[in-house]
C-alpha cells in the first residue's frame, strides 16, 4: 500500500510539473496562477497522504477510517485556507488559469489510483 500512494503522489507531482511546463509554454504571464492553483490541489493531497503513510499498517479499521476522516478535514481546510489567502490578497490573479490548474489536478487525483492500481 506504501508504494501505490507513493507511485500516486510521483504521477500527480508529473502531471502538475505537466501543466505547469504548457501554461510556461503558452502564456509565461500566467504562470504564477496556474502555480497556486496546482498548488492549491497537491499540497493538501500530499498532507492526507503524509498523514496516512503513518497509519497504512493499522489493521483497525475503525480508528484507520476515523483517522482519513480527520486527514481528509485537514486537506479540504487546507485548500479552504490557500483559496481565502488568494481571493483576498491584492495580486492580479488569472482566476481562469488559476481554477484551470485546481480543477486539473483534481480530475487527475481522481484518476490517479486508477493508474497505479496493480503497484
Amino acid at each position: 500500500m506504501k508504494s501505490q500512494i507513493w507511485a500516486v503522489l510521483q504521477v500527480q507531482y508529473s502531471v502538475a510539473g505537466i501543466f505547469l511546463l504548457l501554461v510556461l509554454l503558452w502564456n509565461y504571464n500566467v504562470v504564477f496562477s496556474a502555480f497556486v492553483g496546482v498548488l492549491a490541489a497537491v499540497v493538501p493531497n500530499s498532507y492526507f497522504a503524509f498523514k496516512m503513510l503513518k497509519r497504512v499498517n493499522n489493521k483497525d479499521a475503525v480508528q484507520w477510517l476515523g483517522y482519513a476522516y480527520r486527514s481528509e478535514f485537514g486537506k479540504w481546510l487546507m485548500t479552504g485556507v490557500i483559496f481565502v489567502l488568494v481571493f483576498t490578497s491584492d495580486y492580479a490573479w488569472n482566476y481562469k488559469v488559476l481554477l484551470a490548474g485546481f480543477i486539473f489536478m483534481q480530475f487527475s487525483s481522481w484518476f490517479t489510483p486508477l493508474m497505479v492500481k496493480n503497484k
